[in-house]
């Protein structure tokens, strides 16, 4: 092998070399609810049933129990920053303000059309990549329809 094929192999080993948990959780939000075996949820209403598909895929995935909080939005919201609780699963509208401060999974439920549709969709916190990752794959998951645990 040439001197330059052995750098460059020397080169990525070392990249992948710092890559064993990505992508990262600086608050090990996922790694915190591994350890308590549950995943705090906050909710503001009764929830549809994909969004119980959604908390099944969620719980299957992360090997841990929901639990379920009650409360309006915006508290749930500012537990969800202070690391209070994990996810809100809630109804939102397409301009909601909410995308620029929170992680938002993609819908995986819509009611109504156009401009004022609601989309169901799990609220993590930002940068909590390993969770949000999680999250927004058993989303998609419920969204295609494969959400029955």
């Amino acid at each position: 092998m040439s001197h330059r094929k052995t750098a460059l192999a020397l080169t990525i080993a070392l990249l992948f070399a710092g890559c064993d948990s990505f992508p990262r959780d600086p608050a090990h939000s996922l790694d915190d609810i591994h350890a308590r075996g549950t995943i705090r949820v906050g909710a503001g209403q009764v929830l549809p049933p994909e969004a119980m598909q959604l908390l099944q895929q969620v719980e299957k995935a992360a090997g841990a129990k929901a639990e379920l909080q009650r409360g309006a939005l915006e508290p749930l919201l500012d537990k969800l920053e202070a690391g209070e609780i994990d996810l809100v699963i809630a109804p939102f509208t397409k301009k909601t303000p909410w995308t620029t401060m929170r992680a938002l999974s993609p819908p995986f439920r819509t009611e109504g059309q156009g401009e004022r549709a609601i989309e169901w969709r799990a609220a993590m916190r930002s940068g909590e990549n390993r969770w949000i990752f999680l999250v927004e794959t058993s989303a998609r998951k419920v969204a295609r329809g494969g959400g029955a645990a």
